[in-house]
């Protein structure tokens, strides 16, 4: 066979050969759509007359405190779980009376013992990269996060004016709702407001089992600490 005809053979090789070399950069997953009955539609048609404010993501966060207890607790560990997806609306008149707020985030999307977050508690333990995934995977069996994928909050003013409120929340976790009464300080200047504040809540009071071995010489305390801080940008001006 001649060199002439080797060429064109060669060439389909190296294209194959380099097609096979290519890296093929797979699209993010598809963000998870809201809740079938969450009332988008109430705030949308609310901000023609009134000032109703879209959640942003980016600046928000909720934070949950999870501690060990048990004879054995120096062998375990405390942890931060937290959420950077905080998606919704806050309707926020003149009159605080008739201030709510609803939003949700996916329980996937929950994060696991940020090295920032665990200093910024406190927490000291040295914990591996394997053992906070595992952790993280464990919460979301607890949590049956593929039967209840997401968190909600419906909110609305109990008492205060602005910036100290008391919240009336029910919050919806694991399929249970369950209200509590938050002090939380409201701010709103300039097209953006953030709300802040801090409660306790228990596992047990929306059904989850706190994590338990050696007949609960080594368990996580029933009671979580939530601090939260949630901020967005009133819709029709610039985030």
């Amino acid at each position: 066979m001649r060199l002439n005809s080797l060429r064109p053979a060669a060439a389909v090789l190296l294209s194959v050969l380099l097609a096979g070399c290519v890296t093929v950069v797979q699209p993010p997953p598809p963000r998870e759509a809201a809740p079938a009955d969450f009332p988008e539609n109430v705030y949308l048609k609310a901000a023609s007359t009134a000032p109703v404010y879209r959640i942003d993501s980016a600046s928000s966060r909720i934070l949950v405190y999870v501690y060990r207890e048990g004879a054995l607790a120096k062998m375990g560990h405390d942890h931060v779980v937290a959420s950077r997806e905080v998606r919704g609306y806050a309707l926020l008149p003149a009159d605080p009376a008739g201030a709510r707020a609803d939003f949700y985030f996916p329980v996937s999307t929950l994060s696991m013992d940020d090295p920032e977050l665990r200093q910024g508690a406190g927490f000291t333990s040295e914990i591996t990269a394997e053992d906070i995934e595992n952790t993280r995977l464990r919460m979301l069996r607890l949590l049956e996060a593929d039967q209840h994928p997401f968190a909600r909050i419906h909110a609305v003013r109990a008492a205060g004016t602005p910036p100290d409120l008391v919240l009336d929340a029910e919050l919806t976790l694991h399929g249970v709702t369950r209200t509590v009464n938050i002090p939380a300080m409201l701010m709103v200047e300039g097209g953006r407001f953030s709300v802040e504040g801090e409660t306790d809540i228990r596992q047990t009071d929306y059904g989850v089992t706190p994590f338990s071995v050696l007949g609960g010489a080594l368990a996580v305390k029933d009671q979580l600490r939530v601090i939260f801080r949630i901020e967005g940008f009133r819709l029709g001006s610039v985030p």
